[in-house]
């Protein structure tokens, strides 16, 4: 799930090249985050399903790069992890509790930057928290669905649901990166997938003809492309 050299594309948003597009770039996302965002400690919050199919490479990536960026100069940077049961009824008031509380615990304090990796509602809660815990520190989105990785992880949307109202407590909270691996989508189900183009072509539909015409013409070849690798891969 990483490259030593990935090609990489950038998007600038309000001024700043926030968003790094690519394929398997966790080694580029580590040592972008570790190289601009000094921190005594990063904490990675995912889910329970993708702890399985990221999670170890994730930090295997990160200590092999801290090690090597703090050689000669001090201790490896500190990394701890968190895991959430997946499913919109994890973007609630107290399961943001138990990760404030957990990040008290484990020390830490507005020297922290936190990533959400997995979809929308691990990028909303994780960004709430990061919004809130110590009156704010910064975060990076790592979206891991089609539809987190052109809508929800954009724009600094963060939120909880309640009883009464979904999104409905919540804050703007710019991530300081938003780095999309579209190698993730090829462990997408198809109906997760499907579910972001559609939110791809809307976009398309009211923003420019041309995309929308290229969309329409190319989608078996779009689906093709992302979905037909990942039958029978088994990842290491």
């Amino acid at each position: 799930m990483s490259h030593p050299n990935p090609h990489i594309d950038k998007v600038s948003i309000l001024g700043s090249e926030t968003i790094i597009l690519g394929f398997h770039i966790f080694n580029y996302l580590v040592r972008d985050t570790l190289s601009n965002f000094k921190a005594s400690t990063y904490v990675v919050v995912t889910d329970t399903h993708l702890e399985k199919l990221y999670l170890d490479r994730f930090q295997t990536t990160f200590h092999e790069i801290s090690k090597e960026l703090s050689a000669g100069s001090g201790t490896p940077a500190r990394l701890l992890t968190y895991v959430i049961p997946p499913g919109e009824g994890s973007k609630s008031r107290a399961v943001k509790a138990e990760i404030e509380d957990f990040f008290l615990a484990q020390g830490c304090t507005r020297d922290t930057l936190v990533f959400a990796m997995g979809g929308g509602v691990i990028g909303d809660l994780v960004g709430f928290v990061a919004a809130t815990f110590m009156r704010g520190i910064p975060f990076v989105q790592i979206p891991t669905t089609l539809l987190a990785m052109v809508d929800s992880s954009i724009g600094g949307k963060t939120a909880i649901d309640t009883p009464e109202a979904k999104n409905s407590i919540g804050a703007f909270w710019q991530p300081k990166r938003i780095f999309i691996d579209l190698s993730v989508l090829e462990t997408l189900p198809e109906r997760e997938f499907v579910n972001g183009m559609a939110e791809v072509i809307k976009t398309a539909a009211i923003w420019n003809e041309s995309d929308f015409v290229l969309l329409e013409n190319g989608a078996e070849a779009i689906r093709d492309a992302v979905l037909k690798p990942v039958r029978n891969v088994e990842f290491q």
